[in-house]
């Protein structure tokens, strides 16, 4: 009997370090390594490595302003201001692990030159930004509408519009499913996150291609205990929430994101919308299919620009 307990506790104990050991490869802050900073040869940017440096390089010279609020929650984070003297802002929100300009540096350069403010967001637990844990967007939303509540405050835009990646995208998406900012014209949302819980399979992708799911229970109870909620952050339920315009792009190729998961949300999201379906790999879709994918993001910002 002593040795079958023994066995248990040794299971139990070995379960709760894996767990432990599993929520910090998932959700513990890492470090972030810029693009121009990678060997592109053995990334997913391999065939495009020019045009990366090339786009990150136009901003080599530019100054920004680094521009920081108090989250409800009390971190300091911060992101990038670009200013272009304009009445017009887009806010950028990056992806998991990743940082603004490994995401942003083509449209970016593009948005920039047609006189369009941006700022780039340095989400918690990311770069400069405080914060121990990444949530997936539960967090984060209260974030964005922090930045939006700081935008208007400090510059006061006609028009704000919306631009996330991956990660970035659910948050802009739950921010506007959960407040009515008035200034927001639209939000180009690009290869999203589709349901919170589904973030733990797309961390553990990401970092270790391997999806325990047995495990993934356990790690999903030390995420909430961390104040990190799933079940009241699932896109796929809230998007009917939003009634701002979104143009939604996403690759057929997506290892992380299925394109199915998204045409979901896409199916239940209310009118304007658009959908940009690309071969691309995950957050790829703008290298791809540069010029469809650009031409429709300009486009449609422009549609909703007053």
């Amino acid at each position: 009997m002593i040795i079958f307990l023994c066995i248990i506790l040794a299971v139990f104990i070995y379960f709760l370090i894996n767990n432990i050991v599993v929520f910090c490869i998932i959700f513990k802050r890492g470090k972030e390594i810029p693009l121009v900073d990678l060997d592109l040869s053995k990334t997913q940017y391999k065939p495009f490595e020019k045009e990366v440096r090339y786009y990150a390089s136009f901003f080599d010279d530019k100054k920004p302003e680094i521009v920081s609020i108090k989250s409800y929650d009390n971190l300091t984070l911060k992101g990038y201001y670009y200013n272009n003297n304009s009445d017009n802002i887009v806010i950028m929100f990056h992806g998991y692990r990743a940082t603004p300009l490994n995401n942003f540096a083509v449209m970016g350069k593009l948005l920039y030159e047609k006189g369009y403010n941006l700022l780039m967001i340095v989400e918690r637990a990311h770069g400069i930004s405080e914060g121990k844990y990444i949530s997936f967007g539960a967090k984060e939303k209260y974030d964005c509408h922090s930045w939006i509540e700081f935008v208007n405050k400090e510059y006061k835009p006609k028009n704000i519009f919306l631009y996330g990646v991956s990660m970035g995208s659910a948050v802009i998406l739950l921010d506007n499913a959960m407040y009515k900012e008035e200034n927001v014209k639209c939000i180009i949302a690009d290869c999203s996150l589709d349901k919170s819980k589904n973030a733990m399979v797309y961390g553990l992708k990401r970092t270790r291609k391997f999806t325990p799911y047995f495990t993934l229970f356990g790690v999903s109870i030390i995420a909430r205990l961390k104040g990190i909620k799933f079940k009241e952050n699932e896109l796929v339920n809230q998007i009917q929430n939003i009634h701002v315009p979104i143009l939604f792009i996403h690759g057929k190729n997506d290892d992380l994101i299925p394109i199915n998961n998204m045409k979901e949300v896409f199916n239940k999201a209310n009118e304007p919308k658009k959908f940009i379906e690309t071969e691309a790999l995950h957050a790829m879709s703008i290298y791809y299919d540069f010029d469809n994918v650009s031409n429709n993001i300009l486009n449609f910002i422009k549609e909703y620009e007053e």
